[in-house]
């Protein structure tokens, strides 16, 4: 029976950075972990028709990615929710800064992803998806409570990748054999 490389059902490991040097795994999540692709459609409309379209034009794609984080380190939540100008780590202290006027694109970094099966990531490239440009953006609200578990939800603007030779891709679903080995990953 066919499925997916990348399996039908099943958690993932997201590395943030990846295939820098400075590869990320960003940690323990809880809930769904998801991309979502939504393609813009606008409709052409002749009024002979009414509200029926003619026809459609694509508009454009949106994709984002979300990632519900779970019992994480401070140095988790800092290169996620709090990466590059968006706070600062200092000891045991995460302070969020409030960002406004301040340019994503040029601070985007690879997201790969990559199922895992008891604790430990496909070796197989062919199972990964490897977004090109993402920057997280936050989107969380903390519960105090006695049957609620406390998650950072982070989510990942996924912008078309204007570099030379890409055309404005977005991610592919499978990499190539030979594609660098995942590192630092986290259980």
């Amino acid at each position: 029976m066919p499925k997916l490389p990348m399996g039908d059902i099943g958690p993932c490991v997201v590395i943030w950075d990846y295939d820098s040097g400075n590869d990320y795994c960003l940690g323990r999540y809880l809930g769904t972990t998801a991309l979502r692709f939504t393609d813009s459609v606008s409709d052409v409309q002749e009024e002979g028709f009414g509200d029926a379209p003619v026809d459609a034009v694509f508009a454009g794609s949106v994709v984002e990615f979300e990632l519900p984080m779970a019992r994480n380190t401070l140095s988790e939540l800092a290169n996620a929710i709090g990466y590059g100008s968006m706070g600062s780590l200092a000891g045991q202290v995460l302070t969020f800064y409030n960002m406004a006027g301040c340019d994503m694109y040029e601070l985007a970094k690879q997201l790969l992803i990559a199922p895992i099966c008891n604790n430990v990531p496909d070796s197989d490239p062919a199972s990964w998806t490897l977004i090109f440009k993402a920057h997280p953006w936050r989107d969380f609200e903390l519960g105090w409570d006695r049957s609620g578990q406390r998650v950072h939800m982070c989510k990942f603007k996924v912008f078309p990748n204007t570099d030379s030779g890409y055309c404005g891709d977005y991610y592919q679903e499978g990499l190539a054999p030979g594609a660098t080995p995942i590192t630092g990953v986290c259980t």
